[in-house]
């Protein structure tokens, strides 16, 4: 469960140029939700999934991971937390372009601690989850847009996290790509995850289950 309260979130904070970007903002997703985040550009989406995803800290509030206090813990804890429990996806794949497609599903295992004996298999099923299994050797330069966040979602499922993350994730995609993209994360919700995604496509959001709105860094409606 996700609990968000009264979170802050101040960029160049006490400069002339300070910036709150987040403006008390207040939340919960329960376990296997399915949840659009939307607005406009600037309104404050991706600075919320910063913070949702432990890459980013917040200036004041609480936030709540599975009853865990995010903001006392320490960078390797927060790192093993992005690690295990949350899977991320980009809209720009952010993918490593001269690796193989397997290679670039495999990154996450190779900064978990640990032995991984079974790596090959934990590839193959998470790139089959997503109907790439065939194309585990071709370098993901010579892939398509779709194919290429299939492979970004095979990644972000690799070590079987309970939340998965998309900031725009069909934003550079057709229409019948997007279409197949929302396929996969339906699949993935119905499969237990929960689902954030992160859209400006009122399309895509009609889709889930639940749509927050945010407006100048404030939830507008939910």
């Amino acid at each position: 469960m996700i609990k968000l309260i009264n979170i802050k979130k101040i960029y160049n904070k006490g400069k002339s140029n300070e910036f709150e970007a987040l403006k008390d903002i207040s939340f919960s997703i329960d376990d296997g939700e399915l949840i659009a985040i939307t607005g406009k550009s600037g309104a404050g989406k991706s600075t919320l999934l910063h913070v949702l995803a432990c890459i980013d800290s917040y200036e004041s509030g609480e936030y709540y991971l599975d009853d865990i206090l995010i903001k006392k813990l320490s960078e390797s804890k927060l790192a093993e937390i992005r690690n295990k429990k949350i899977g991320i996806v980009m809209q720009d794949f952010a993918l490593i372009d001269d690796f193989s497609c397997f290679e670039n599903v495999s990154l996450p295992i190779d900064f978990s601690k640990g032995k991984h004996s079974d790596t090959k298999e934990r590839v193959m099923n998470a790139l089959k989850s997503v109907g790439m299994d065939n194309m585990s050797k071709k370098p993901v330069n010579k892939l398509s847009g779709g194919q290429k966040q299939r492979i970004a979602i095979a990644r972000a499922i690799i070590n079987e996290p309970s939340i998965i993350l998309a900031d725009e994730p069909t934003g550079a995609l057709d229409t019948k790509t997007s279409a197949e993209i929302m396929n996969l994360f339906h699949k993935l919700n119905q499969n237990g995850k929960t689902v954030i995604i992160i859209t400006h496509d009122n399309e895509i959001a009609k889709q889930c289950d639940r749509i927050i709105e945010i407006s100048d860094g404030k939830i507008n409606s939910e």
